[in-house]
This record gives C-alpha cells, structure tokens and sequence, in this order.
C-alpha cells in the first residue's frame, strides 16, 4: 500500500520547539521534536477528550494536551495524568504513533508500522563538493499522478512555459522510454535548446546535452540536464498526498557549475519558482475542470511518455502487488 511508504511530512527548519500540526494522506498528524531533538509524530487527538495536541506544548520533550494536561511520549504513550493520584493505570492510554526519521534537510513519516523500505529515497549530490543546492516547496492543487507527469512531461513546456524553458522549434526528437526495477526513464535524443532563456544562461549553446526524465516509485521524479563542459543540473520533486485534491510537492535542485555556483543561484532560483508557479496555476485549473465534469476524462498517446508508468506502477503498489520488471528501450518521436 502507498502508506507503507515513507514520505516528507515538512521541511527540518519548520519543524522547530513547537508542536506542528500536518496532514498526509487525510491524516491529521502532529510532528515534535523530543529533549534530544529527534522528531516524532503521532496522531493530533488526545486519547482523553480528542483535544488537538498541535494546541498543546512541550514539557522535557513529551507533549502536553492543552485541555487536561496529559502528556505523551514518542510513542504516543501516556507518561503523566496530572489529575490521577495514583498514575497505575497511565500506561494502558496510547494514541498511534508514526515511523518518523529526518534525512537530507525533511522529516519523514511513513503510516505504516512496517516501512517497505528501511530508509527514505535519497535526493543526489546533496552537501556534495562542487554542488550548489536549493530547495522549493509548492502546495498544489492536483493528484500526486497528475503532479509528476506533469514535471516529467516535456511538450506542455512549450506552451506554458513559453520562451522561459522552452519554445516551439517543431522539431521531431526521439526520446528512448524503458521501465526499471523502481520506476521508468525517457532519455531525449538531440534535443533542440533554442529560443530558451534558461538554456542561454546556463548552458554553452556549443556543448552536447543528454537529458533524461525518470520516475522513481512511488512518488518522486528526477530530470537531469548534463552537458559536455561537466555543467549539470538536478531537478527531484517529491510528492505527499494532502488529501485526494492537494499534494504537498517538495523540490531540490541540484547543479554544478564549476566555480560560481552561488552566483548562478541569484538566477536560477527566482527563474525555478517563476516556472513553478506556471504550473501550480495550470494544473489549478485542470483540477477544477475536472470537478466541473465530474472525472478525469483523460486521452493517452505514445507521446506521453511516463505517464502509462507512473499510473502502473502506482496501482501495483497500492495493491500491494510487486512490479519491478525491468524492460527494454522503447523509440518514441515526438515534436518539441
């Protein structure tokens, strides 16, 4: 099932002294640190009276109900009931608790007491010498499906990101798509860059490019861009369901620019969010067109590329079937 996998929950610097309260999968959760600074999250309802614990505080690294002053553990395990004389019976209350760890600047939360996998996925070349990292954090209003084909997919860039990222040069290119052991990948063949302001301004227009889309089960994408001058640049997004309308998108750009890094940064990061919110904006509208018809009402072609994997592979998962299968290149033409 998706839940027995882990997923971000927020970001490490927002999650500081105070109770956070934070939803994944409809589950409304609270996340905290304890006296050692370690997160933990359980659900947000006090066992007592269903007060929301987020409204509580922390007392030596136990959380404290605001209503009758319970307080809990990491464990969700009532330690201390200020009216109780006696504290016997304490230790029979439990609210749930949720795996919780903290990796590559996120906390993580998986909904099952049995993660499939003993650690989160790893964002690349994070804190890495030569490596220059930003992070963006976008609330969009669209299915985690709907979110990574939409960073995977090259054609709607021509239109929604017009000029920025991409032009209509009406080119044919062939793209190489092939499943792997933990998702699927497109590899573009001679792929046009003209007419693109992010291309001019971070890539030599005499340099080769290889650029790959990939998605890694179940929920994260991966674009690369790798140029000849060893220039090379890391967009990975991973994606935690709100609920069924939102998903909280969570990005980490990585590049290497041999020595201005940073100075590169003061252009690529304002440009980044700006094509961001492009599609934020798009996919807002697409969801509440799909809510006006009632369904998503969805026509596949091969030039979609990864979607047919993301949708495979996510219903597998959910039903617990395993995938995994690796297969072999299939040649696609498409016009960018």
């Amino acid at each position: 099932m998706l839940e027995d996998y882990w997923h971000i929950i927020c970001s490490s610097k927002l999650l500081k002294k105070s109770p956070k309260a934070l939803t994944l999968f409809s589950k409304h959760i609270v996340l905290c640190r304890d006296d050692k600074g370690r997160p933990f999250a359980v659900e947000d309802r006090c066992a007592h009276r269903n007060m929301p614990l987020h409204c509580g505080k922390l007392i030596n690294g136990q959380l404290q109900c605001p209503y009758h002053g319970w307080r809990y553990n990491h464990l969700g395990q009532v330690t201390f009931i200020p009216a109780m004389p006696s504290q016997q019976q304490v230790a029979s209350f439990k609210i749930t608790s949720y795996p919780c760890c903290e990796e590559d600047g996120y906390v993580w939360v998986c909904l099952s007491q049995n993660p499939i996998h003993q650690s989160p996925p790893k964002f690349p070349f994070i804190n890495e010498p030569g490596w220059t990292t930003f992070r963006m954090q976008t609330r969009f209003h669209a299915t985690v499906e709907n979110c990574l084909e939409n960073f995977l997919d090259i054609p709607h860039a021509t239109f929604v990101h017009r000029f920025w990222f991409r032009s209509p040069n009406s080119k044919t290119v062939k793209a190489s798509v092939k499943e792997l052991s933990d998702g699927a990948i497109a590899e573009y063949i001679k792929e046009p860059r003209k007419k693109s302001l992010i291309f001019k301004l971070l890539s030599n227009s005499k340099t080769s490019l290889k650029h790959t889309d990939r998605y890694i089960a179940p929920s994260m994408s991966r674009v690369d861009y790798k140029f000849s001058d060893k220039r090379h640049y890391i967009i990975s997004s991973f994606c935690s369901p709100i609920n069924n309308e939102e998903t909280e998108v969570f990005t980490v750009i990585t590049y290497k620019y041999k020595y201005i890094g940073l100075l590169i940064r003061c252009v690529f990061e304002p440009l980044s969010r700006l094509i961001i919110r492009q599609d934020v904006n798009t996919l807002k509208k697409q969801k509440i067109n799909i809510k006006r018809f009632g369904e998503e009402k969805f026509i596949q072609i091969p030039q979609d590329l990864l979607r047919p994997h993301i949708i495979s592979w996510r219903e597998s998962l959910s039903r617990n079937k395993s995938k995994g299968t690796k297969s072999k290149p299939k040649s696609i033409e498409l016009n960018v």
